[in-house]
């Protein structure tokens, strides 16, 4: 085959596939469609998936945070009466 009968040969092959899109659009444009709304979808339950696994995680988290800062805030204002009793006990300004 010379390069002449090669490149006929591909320009026959891209009007063909030419050929099948300008007829097929409709048919192409729905499964891009539907190709898409599955992919919506499949995200969709992943997401609702992943939230029901760690939304009690993220809760747990929160409530030890929440205890933890009470429990910092509490040490810290009784390290300060502390140091207020033993400043008024040594006489020193503490």
């Amino acid at each position: 085959m010379t390069t002449d009968e090669l490149l006929q040969n591909l320009r026959d092959d891209l009007n063909k596939i030419i050929n099948v899109l300008k007829n097929d659009w409709k048919a192409l444009l729905f499964l891009a469609i539907a190709i898409f709304g599955i992919m919506v979808t499949v995200s969709y339950f992943s997401y609702r998936d992943a939230q029901q696994y760690y939304e009690p995680q993220i809760t747990g988290l929160r409530t030890q945070l929440s205890r933890t800062q009470k429990q910092l805030k509490r040490a810290s204002e009784d390290r300060a009466r502390q140091t207020k009793r033993i400043a008024e006990m040594t006489g020193s300004g503490g």
